[in-house]
């Protein structure tokens, strides 16, 4: 029954479609997961170790930045602005990727992380509760060399 229902959906879509998109949409789907692993992968090496210990004055991004104080509010403003967009997208890709193929519980962490909003840091610590995401981040750290993160 199943092999039937597979066979099925194959020849509508080779029939829709044709088989040379269906082959370069699951080549770039490819690429595309090997170059997302290889960037997240990047970030999360160069994380600070204890960037999830939660011991500070705020859970927003209020305090200045050195760099940016120099560019005035308008500068300050585009850089939340694309941190926010960034932030949102890798949030929608990780929500996909816990269908597709991919880290969509780390993706979906580091796009909360890189998003104000109240209640943020309850669900931080509701995805770090889980064993798997943070035995993967330690050893993304770890095969890269570094040591592996703190959490609370």
């Amino acid at each position: 029954m199943l092999t039937e229902y597979y066979n099925n959906i194959s020849n509508y879509l080779t029939q829709t479609f044709g088989a040379n998109f269906i082959f370069f949409t699951i080549l770039i789907t490819t690429v595309v997961s090997i170059g997302y692993f290889i960037g997240i992968s990047y970030i999360i090496t160069h994380m600070d170790k204890g960037y999830f210990v939660r011991n500070q004055i705020s859970d927003d991004d209020t305090l200045p930045i050195p760099l940016l104080t120099s560019m005035g509010h308008s500068g300050i403003y585009l850089v939340k602005i694309a941190k926010i967009m960034l932030g949102l997208c890798l949030l929608v890709c990780g929500v996909v990727m816990l269908v597709l193929p991919g880290q969509g519980l780390i993706t979906m962490l580091i796009g909360l992380s890189l998003i104000p909003f109240p209640g943020k840091h309850r669900i931080e610590l509701n995805l770090l509760s889980r064993n798997s995401v943070r035995s993967t981040l330690n050893w993304i750290r770890i095969k890269a060399n570094k040591e592996p993160f703190i959490f609370d």
